[in-house]
């Protein structure tokens, strides 16, 4: 009798999982949008961080956010670059807004797709009015009430009931959608408690991030009045990556050397991506004098700042940062489109990936202790466009995905793979 009721469970159970699966996949996308076309105004996000930044800094007033289509489109073609398989788009009318995505499943399932839908009315507070996930339509309150006690379970924080209850009001245009926000303190508290709920515990790459930041900080490298060299920081905390670690654990302080360099010399705000702290409490690491790469602070941010992306994410995930930030710096005032900036880029996706793998971790850590020269991390950049306004960028290439375009990150792309360092592990 047991045997039979439990047989009569399992089958249910079955039963309603295929039932699911029938309704919410798809054989075919909803969102077909090329990502080249979308990201074409990357150059408009510029105005939406400007916001979003000022938001935060003035945390104990009334906000107020303004959308427009292209830069929801922009982050949509970011996100489709950045995610393999994602496809995504959002129309905004006056009376409505309609946020659709599609993401392909993985292989071998990679010929379904699970697509959503969200209609969003103009309103006090906000009015979905449905979502839906193939065929299954939900009304708007039960998603986001689902949504809403699912993250703050698993949060063990009341995060997405006070982001539910930030807005104030929706209104739409032809071609913007506003956001009217109560102040942003009591959110941003309530983030950093799920950050801690969700991270907390052991920790081991952050907590030796932390050490190797306090290192580095402490260094006469550091120190120096003097700017110097980033391959002279690879060198530094590499080998000693070298010489508190084994072949077993090679891997993790490679990682949290390279991290740690992130945060000292490309951006402070790491730290918080990977739960490390700065040696001195309210205070930001950082050195005397800024790192350099082939006589360039900017490049040898985005060498470092890549590498630790590379780490922490997929290899599409970095290129997709990177490239948007170009595609972003065409705007006037901006430093234009750069391939050189590209190509540090890249260069630091090599560094991380070589750096990170079990098979190579510990032969970066041997070139280290040699002592890279900076022809050895990243190549020769001698007639790379840079400086490239949108008008510029359009006239030599038109679009990101143009023969022309690929031609040219295909040529950075050679040019590292040269590098003895980044063929590690192919040979």
């Amino acid at each position: 009798m047991f045997r039979r009721l439990l047989f009569i469970i399992l089958l249910v159970l079955l039963v309603g999982v295929i039932g699911l699966a029938f309704l919410t996949l798809d054989q075919a996308p909803i969102v077909t949008r090329e990502s080249s076309k979308q990201v074409d105004n990357a150059d408009t996000v510029k105005e939406l961080l400007r916001q979003l930044k000022n938001s935060v800094e003035d945390r104990h007033a009334q906000q107020q956010v303004h959308i427009s289509q292209s830069q929801f489109e922009s982050l949509m073609g970011f996100a489709q670059r950045a995610l393999p398989g994602f496809q995504g788009a959002v129309d905004i009318e006056p009376h409505k807004t309609l946020i659709q995505a599609s993401m392909a499943l993985p292989a071998p399932a990679n010929s379904l797709y699970i697509n959503v839908t969200a209609q969003v009315f103009p309103a006090d507070g906000v009015d979905i009015d449905y979502v839906r996930v193939g065929s299954l339509i939900i009304p708007g309150e039960t998603a986001l009430n689902m949504a809403v006690w699912l993250v703050d379970k698993f949060t063990k924080s009341d995060v997405a009931s006070t982001a539910a209850n930030q807005i104030t009001r929706v209104t739409m245009t032809d071609s913007q959608l506003t956001l009217d926000m109560r102040p942003l303190d009591e959110l941003l508290a309530q983030i950093d408690v799920a950050r801690g709920n969700i991270s907390s515990g052991e920790d081991p790459l952050g907590d030796l991030t932390t050490e190797y930041l306090a290192y580095l900080d402490a260094s006469p490298l550091g120190n120096s009045p003097t700017p110097q060299t980033l391959a002279k920081y690879l060198n530094l905390v590499l080998s000693r990556a070298a010489s508190l670690s084994d072949e077993d654990d090679a891997v993790l302080h490679n990682q949290a050397a390279l991290l740690s360099l992130a945060i000292y010399l490309g951006d402070h705000r790491i730290s918080q991506l990977v739960g490390a702290s700065h040696p001195t409490s309210g205070e930001i690491a950082q050195p005397r004098a800024p790192a350099v790469l082939a006589q360039r602070n900017d490049l040898a941010k985005h060498f470092t700042i890549s590498a630790a992306i590379q780490i922490l994410s997929q290899q599409n995930m970095t290129l997709a940062i990177g490239e948007f930030k170009e595609l972003m710096d065409r705007a006037m005032g901006g430093s234009g489109y750069s391939f050189v900036d590209l190509a540090a880029d890249m260069s630091g996706m090599a560094f991380g990936r070589v750096a990170s793998e079990a098979t190579t971790a510990t032969q970066v850590q041997a070139l280290a202790e040699a002592h890279f020269r900076e022809r050895d991390i990243l190549p020769y950049i001698g007639g790379l466009p840079e400086g490239l306004s949108k008008a510029e960028f359009r006239r030599r290439y038109n679009e990101v995905d143009s023969p022309a375009y690929r031609e040219q990150v295909a040529d950075i792309q050679q040019r590292i793979d040269k590098l003895p360092l980044y063929r590690l592990g192919a040979q």
